[in-house]
């Protein structure tokens, strides 16, 4: 059965929302994305997506770097067949994009980040996360993509040491992106995740992170290009634990809410709280 679909700019992969925003920074001057989805290797398509339309613009020379949040590491390397997968594939063509998103990467959504690498759609990784056993397992690894650019993955795992080493950095686009599991402190789910029953971080705890005059936050804010966000409420604790986390994280960003539309009223929709 050939599929056929009315308008292949608009295919996104099944189940995410997006919506375009004034800029946290930049104000009215300048727009982003926000996109939200179930499973994580979606944020392939929306990477993808928005550095294309930043190379067709001419808005940058370079991928804009990855900052992400997750319990996992999720760097899991392409391998050589699915190198020669993603050579064929089409970038400018979403729906070939969304289509791959869903059934060619992986399922345990795992492989999404360095198949982006390998296709220079982003460019250094910094991951902060929960994942690793031995202290190999936090050292620096590096990914050569297919056009000869080597991508620098560092690992951290204090919230502080990420936070020191990108304010000293010279990094100037960022995609930022979060897993929701990453709240999780005892996830009985994950291998090494603890037993028992689920624990979270302080709900305080996740407003310091994230509020809009953390220093991390105002670097990332600034140099901000597009916002990944994975619910998975299968690694969060359940359907009500996901929402919950990503209803906190719309309070401490958004007023009104996320995908607030009021036409002909802009200042009724959706507005970063910090630009009121």
């Amino acid at each position: 059965m050939d599929l056929h679909f009315h308008n292949d700019e608009y295919v996104t992969p099944p189940g995410s929302l997006s919506q375009l925003l004034s800029h946290p920074y930049y104000g009215d001057r300048k727009c982003i994305e926000i996109a939200i989805f179930n499973d994580h290797r979606y944020a392939f398509f929306f990477w993808n997506k928005w550095t294309q339309k930043l190379i067709n613009d001419d808005s940058v020379n370079y991928p804009p770097s990855l900052v992400t949040l997750d319990w996992h590491q999720d760097l899991v390397y392409p391998t050589d067949g699915e190198k020669e997968w993603l050579k064929e594939l089409d970038l400018n063509n979403n729906k070939d994009v969304a289509l791959y998103s869903w059934a060619n990467l992986s399922n345990l959504n795992d492989t999404h980040i360095l198949a982006a690498a390998y296709l220079n759609i982003i460019g250094d990784i910094y991951v902060h996360c929960r994942q690793g056993k031995f202290e190999s397992h936090w050292e620096d690894e590096y990914i050569t993509d297919r056009y000869g650019n080597v991508h620098t993955i560092k690992k951290f795992k204090k919230y502080k040491d990420l936070e020191n080493h990108l304010l000293s950095s010279e990094k100037n686009n960022v995609y930022f992106d979060i897993d929701l599991d990453f709240f999780t402190l005892n996830n009985p789910l994950q291998i090494g995740g603890g037993s028992g029953n689920y624990t979270y971080l302080p709900e305080k705890t996740i407003k310091e992170m994230l509020n809009s005059d953390n220093p991390l936050m105002q670097w990332i804010f600034q140099r901000l290009q597009g916002i990944t966000i994975a619910t998975e409420p299968e690694h969060t604790g359940g359907l009500l634990k996901s929402n919950k986390l990503l209803n906190l994280i719309n309070n401490i960003w958004f007023k009104p809410s996320l995908f607030v539309s009021r036409p002909g009223k802009w200042d009724k929709e959706t507005q970063w709280k910090h630009l009121r």
